[in-house]
């Protein structure tokens, strides 16, 4: 196996292990006890804050700035996309056209959505004034991921690219905002049940 692979594998596993001991650290405080009655089902709200809670609709950030959501969207389509590629990398050979031209689709579009918002970053004064190192760091890493995948899937020559990029991203991941590829998830998991609990969630909209 070439160095720069299993180099790429080891970071994965670390990464992966670094950052399920963080998300068990996060958790390990223990179940709150609740004492008022619940007024809804943590369950229901568990699934409206993965579904509809996401959309345009419910959020004002998204109303008032529909590009950048839909952008944001493809980007993290992109990223996942370019993770997926890398996994495939990893076990196989050069992919076929039949499976090669929709994730290069996917990885490029995600790819120049990133470096769109990463333009917006930079050119806002507002974004530019609350980005600290760690955003430009996080948001460069993504931004490449898929962009190095879209160039892998074209051209086997560019692997040693690829696999850097990717190396890169993996090692950096448990220390950054990168973090929250994991912390989403359960932070949505919690907020979903705490307001479904409290019948809040799913809102119902007039």
């Amino acid at each position: 196996m070439p160095l720069l692979k299993l180099a790429v594998l080891l970071a994965a596993v670390a990464s992966a292990a670094a950052l399920v001991a963080q998300a068990l650290r996060a958790q390990g405080y223990g179940p709150r006890r609740r004492f008022a009655p619940p007024a809804g089902k943590a369950g229901d709200g568990v699934r409206y804050a993965f579904t509809g809670a996401l959309s345009p609709r419910a959020k004002e950030s998204a109303r008032e700035h529909p590009l950048a959501w839909a952008a944001g969207m493809v980007f993290h389509g992109g990223v996942f996309t370019g993770l997926l590629t890398l996994a495939l990398a990893l076990v196989g050979p050069q992919l076929p056209s039949l499976v090669a031209v929709p994730l290069g689709l996917v990885c490029g579009l995600g790819g120049l959505c990133g470096m769109g918002l990463l333009a917006k970053r930079l050119l806002q004064p507002e974004l530019r004034a609350l980005s600290r190192l760690d955003d430009w760091i996080s948001n460069l890493l993504a931004t490449t991921l898929p962009l190095l995948a879209l160039g892998w899937l074209a051209s086997p020559r560019l692997e040693a690219a690829f696999f850097s990029g990717a190396l890169a991203l993996l090692v950096y991941a448990p220390f950054g905002k990168l973090r929250h590829a994991v912390f989403f998830f359960l932070s949505r998991r919690h907020l979903g049940a705490f307001f479904g609990r409290r019948g809040t969630f799913p809102v119902r909209h007039a």
